[in-house]
């Protein structure tokens, strides 16, 4: 399900900060190299993440699921100069791509990549997160969300991507469709935890912004 017409897809990215060259040199190599390339973020999504992480400011940034990293070039842009980015990616296989642009980003000392299932490390790099992105697996989703909550701070931020899941979450043709079936169950979860406040934006494929209280 189309959200937007292409013809408003393509306003909006030109009226949207463009990405530095070297983000176009990723996007172009993603494009061309890697499996899935409609996975990586696009520089719309990108410079909301830029705008949220600067006016949140955060010492502590959490991305899970960071694909070939572009979107972690934008999260990193409120990091505080003593904090810290955490990404995690299964795809082993990404690595030098991710470590090859990281090390273009003025705050590439500050950028730590684990690869391996997000489960596992998870517990293993626990930190008080005060912001989050959560791009991962689907079927891990609610696992994922109630391991952070509880690390996060009051007022710490979590976006969740994709949680409309190209209007599946509202089709009633679909019900045997398991990663609707656990995105949908997720929206419900965290509309009904008394532990944060959300809202779902309409960007791409849905963003779920949830504050922890």
């Amino acid at each position: 399900m189309e959200f937007l017409s292409d013809e408003i897809h393509k306003y909006i990215s030109e009226h949207t900060t463009k990405a530095p060259e070297y983000l176009n040199e990723l996007e172009r190599e993603t494009w061309v190299k890697v499996i899935m390339p409609r996975m990586l973020s696009g520089h719309v999504q990108g410079q909301l993440l830029k705008l949220l992480t600067l006016m949140k400011r955060p010492k502590y940034i959490l991305e899970v699921g960071t694909f070939t990293g572009y979107a972690s070039h934008y999260l990193v842009e409120g990091l505080t100069e003593d904090g810290e980015f955490h990404a995690i990616e299964i795809n082993e296989e990404l690595e030098s791509i991710i470590r090859k642009y990281w090390q273009k980003n003025l705050k590439s000392k500050q950028m730590h990549l684990h690869l391996g299932p997000a489960e596992i490390k998870l517990r293993e790099i626990q930190k008080p997160w005060d912001f989050i992105f959560l791009d991962a697996d689907k079927k891990g989703l609610l696992n994922y969300y109630e391991i952070l909550i509880p690390l996060m701070p009051s007022g710490g931020i979590m976006l969740i991507d994709n949680i409309l899941w190209s209007g599946k979450v509202v089709d009633k043709l679909s019900p045997n469709d398991k990663d609707t079936k656990i995105i949908v169950a997720l929206n419900k979860r965290v509309a009904q935890d008394i532990r944060v406040e959300q809202v779902i934006l309409s960007v791409r494929d849905g963003i779920m912004m949830v504050r922890k209280m």
